[in-house]
């Protein structure tokens, strides 16, 4: 498997022990022995609920403490992304997520069914 990125999803289930992929994708990290990344845009993501809580520092030091590449949007990612939109109909987030692994060479990890079925080398996760 080349390197990991995850996407929104996947990375709030494994931050939330009450989330019902969560065991799943412990376990997967775990197996495959790596480190993972994620893009800027499942960073924000991932920080709104925090910041509606007035918990965002805690968030910020928690996926700090977990992620080993923080990728930002390039140019190559952002053509990539509008190029993916235009052929498959995904979200913004999704695309510049997915066009973020595809650029980078990446397996993308997700728990959506139809983003991993539009996205080249996306694996999708089960509970």
């Amino acid at each position: 498997m080349a390197g990991l990125i995850l996407d929104s999803d996947a990375l709030l289930a494994l931050m939330n022990i009450n989330d019902v992929h969560h065991k799943s994708i412990i376990k997967l990290l775990f197996q495959s022995g790596e480190g993972f990344s994620i893009s800027v845009v499942t960073y924000s993501e991932a920080l709104v609920h925090s910041y509606e809580t007035g918990k965002e520092d805690l968030m910020v030091e928690r996926i700090g403490s977990l992620v080993s590449n923080l990728f930002e949007v390039t140019a190559a990612i952002a053509q990539r992304a509008a190029q993916l939109r235009s052929s498959s109909k995904i979200k913004l987030p999704d695309a510049l997520i997915a066009a973020t692994a595809i650029e980078e060479g990446l397996t993308l990890l997700t728990f959506d069914e139809k983003l991993a079925k539009r996205v080249p080398g996306a694996e999708l996760l089960s509970t």
